[in-house]
């Protein structure tokens, strides 16, 4: 069974067609990308995928579950977790408590045990920060952990919303724009991390990115969007010499 399974998902705006009878199909553990030129649709693709959204037609299966049209916190409590082209962290809190504050939506103990501070809302306490400072510490960031959020440099505010993610703890992990504003270096780094997300957490990832050496360099399979609608999917190596990927990201030559 797929993890993630789109068919012929489409999306309207009143007569705006945004996204238009996409098929998709991704298997546990796949890294993919989701590729196109501006306003081809990729992110409107994750909203409908994360619960912003609901299809106007088609079907989004997880798991083999159909969750087109959930909602976005029902979404997230099945499994899937996403970052955001635009880093929206809680900017005034620590790096740790952002990282907590997205873990205890897979780790509630209940209305009566957080009122009364029980012993079992202490014990969950302790274990929602110590799987937080284990992320931390993968992302580089542990010794950043009581700073605020707002105070990173903006190449650790991304790897920190990565982290905060991860703690809700995702089968499927959607990253838009996750390597977007880094230097080469920053982005050599996040492939690393990115890489070692798939094989230690055994995670599915989609991620969107304009870094074409990025994708190139880290996705197994590539979806081409143009105008919402999908052109080309295959390897790496196939998507760079598919003619009309070319022509969408350069242009048709003139014959004259």
């Amino acid at each position: 069974m797929p993890v993630l399974s789109l068919q012929n998902v489409t999306k309207s705006f009143g007569g705006l067609v945004a996204v238009n009878g996409v098929n998709l199909t991704l298997e546990k553990g796949d890294l993919a990308g989701l590729i196109g030129p501006n306003g081809a649709g990729k992110t409107t693709v994750f909203n409908l995928l994360t619960g912003v959204y609901a299809p106007t037609s088609g079907t989004i299966t997880f798991n083999g579950t159909s969750i087109g049209g959930w909602k976005p916190h029902r979404i997230a409590r099945t499994g899937v977790s996403r970052t955001f082209q635009n880093i929206r962290l809680f900017p005034e809190i620590t790096v740790l408590d952002n990282v907590r504050t997205a873990a205890t939506t897979q780790n509630s103990v209940g209305l009566f045990a957080t009122t009364f501070r029980t012993d079992t809302f202490y014990a969950n306490e302790k274990t929602v920060t110590a799987d937080a400072e284990r992320l931390l510490e993968l992302f580089d960031l542990h010794d950043l952990r009581h700073e605020e959020a707002k105070n990173l440099p903006y190449g650790d505010q991304r790897r920190l919303e990565i982290a905060r993610a991860l703690a809700t703890k995702p089968e499927l992990l959607l990253l838009d724009e996750p390597a977007a504003g880094m230097n080469p270096q920053e982005s050599a780094d996040l492939r690393a991390i990115v890489r070692r997300l798939r094989s230690e957490f055994g995670m599915t990832i989609l991620l969107i990115e304009h870094d074409m050496a990025f994708v190139m360099g880290i996705c197994e399979k590539i979806t081409v969007l143009v105008y919402g609608e999908p052109i080309a999917h295959g390897t790496p190596e196939e998507i760079r010499a598919n003619p009309k990927v070319i022509e969408a990201y350069l242009g048709k030559e003139d014959d004259e």
